[in-house]
């Protein structure tokens, strides 16, 4: 993941101090290069062992590693757009043509995010549970729901026993049939909802080999989980349509399902087939 996800995804979790660190870096991206723990901490009003406390809180041994993590960016005129170029960038009394050029913008800005900070062995872990599992339960509400509605299909498509239902309830009642052998696949960008942490609960308990698709944050729902895929960061406010979050998971969707295509072509070739051949009998 690279330092400006990093960042994006851990503002939440910053103290005070840390966010004026944060906000002086973001303000200054081509001068940090060549500044010191001393000196960022002499413009941000606070202490070097403040700066230090901030790179190590993203992940990084000290200051000095952040910053080199900082020069591998593209450059420091397109990581500033990029962290500049959210929602705030589409106009409410825009022009069409120039709405489609930014959606085209930020949809490519987070696959690219999101295979950044996918993580290769994580997803050979997914299809290799998904391949050995007798039943694949998928759960998911709002908009990660209709992503889970997406898995469900490809899944089925591929001949893998599924267990997809919106109703909470049903869900439940489902639930005991499971054991060690079989699977739950989550998808919550939160990773919070109280719904589904509570099924998950119970799935953990009958030993379900848990695969939770949630943001990059600690959360409940991750927690819990064997296998952790991690989604890019939202980096606006604009709630109504989760489009960061939609569009990465539906990219590590594809992905999964692409993988468990190529792990036994001949078998998805053949169920894939005669489903088309299938339903082009009803096409006019």
């Amino acid at each position: 993941m690279s330092v400006i996800d990093r960042i994006n995804t851990m503002q939440s979790k910053f103290t005070s101090k840390e966010k004026k660190i944060n906000k002086f870096i973001m303000a200054n991206l081509d001068k940090i290069m060549y500044m010191n723990t001393y000196e960022i901490a002499e413009q941000c009003d606070t202490s070097q062992a403040s700066v230090v406390r901030f790179a190590k809180k993203l992940g990084y041994s000290g200051f000095p590693e952040l910053k080199v993590d900082f020069g591998k960016e593209i450059g420091w005129r397109e990581a500033k757009e990029k962290i500049n170029f959210t929602y705030e960038d589409i106009s409410e009394n825009g022009e069409i043509g120039e709405t489609v050029k930014n959606v085209v913008k930020i949809n490519t800005s987070i696959i690219q995010d999101t295979y950044s900070s996918l993580d290769i062995q994580t997803i050979e872990k997914t299809v290799k549970t998904i391949k050995k599992a007798r039943k694949v339960m998928i759960v998911g509400a709002g908009y990660s729901g209709v992503i889970a509605r997406d898995l469900e299909y490809k899944l089925l498509e591929l001949g893998i026993n599924v267990i997809f239902q919106s109703d909470f309830h049903t869900l439940l009642a489902t639930l005991p049939t499971l054991d060690e052998r079989d699977a739950l696949f989550v998808i919550s960008q939160s990773g919070r909802t109280a719904d589904i942490y509570c099924l998950v609960k119970e799935a953990k308990k009958r030993k379900v080999k848990i695969v939770a698709i949630t943001q990059t944050c600690d959360n409940p729902i991750k927690n819990l989980a064997d296998i952790q895929i991690t989604t890019v960061v939202e980096k606006n406010n604009f709630r109504s349509t989760s489009l960061y979050s939609r569009i990465s998971q539906l990219t590590i969707i594809d992905i999964i399902y692409v993988s468990l295509i190529s792990s036994d072509k001949k078998l998805a070739e053949k169920y894939i087939g005669d489903a088309i051949e299938m339903v082009s009998k009803f096409k006019l």
